[in-house]
């Protein structure tokens, strides 16, 4: 399956899912950004994670062309983005960002890659991202932003 496929089909399902996020649009607020990174790099299930920016859930999971959004990124912004950020052991997750055209609107995908370096977590703080927390998804729910996640799901 390619990956416009696999996006088209988690579309059609109309829920979030362990391993995919639906976002209206791009991100104007870092904080969410890394969190919601790291919680996809910590998915349990033992596979690429994305992030689908351009899908509109709460009208009915439409279509939403993101090409002039202001706060559009590539993958050379995420790499740039996450070089900063004192990750633990210096192993940050690899994300790339992937731009597909759906009825004549383009969306964009964060592909956060699986890893065997998982955990990952930051060893500083980065505004509203704590050090030593570990985040996670369980089913279509982040670990909040100031807690750890379960023992169990680490």
């Amino acid at each position: 399956m390619t990956l416009k496929e696999e996006i088209i089909y988690l579309i059609s399902l109309e829920q979030e899912g362990g391993y995919w996020d639906f976002k209206k649009q791009w991100y104007d607020n870092k904080t969410s950004l890394l969190h919601d990174i790291i919680c996809m790099a910590n998915n349990l299930h033992n596979r690429n994670a994305y992030i689908i920016i351009g899908v509109d859930e709460e009208d009915n999971f439409a279509i939403v062309d993101v090409k002039a959004d202001p706060n559009r990124r590539n993958t050379q912004n995420m790499v740039t983005f996450l070089r900063d950020k004192k990750f633990a052991g210096g192993t940050r997750p690899f994300v790339h960002v992937e731009h597909i055209s759906l009825y004549s609107k383009d969306i964009d995908i964060i592909v956060i890659e699986n890893s065997y370096n998982t955990p990952y977590y930051l060893t500083d703080h980065f505004e509203g991202v704590r050090a030593n927390h570990i985040y996670t998804r369980i089913m279509d729910t982040n670990t909040p932003i100031d807690k750890s996640a379960d023992i169990n799901n680490v």
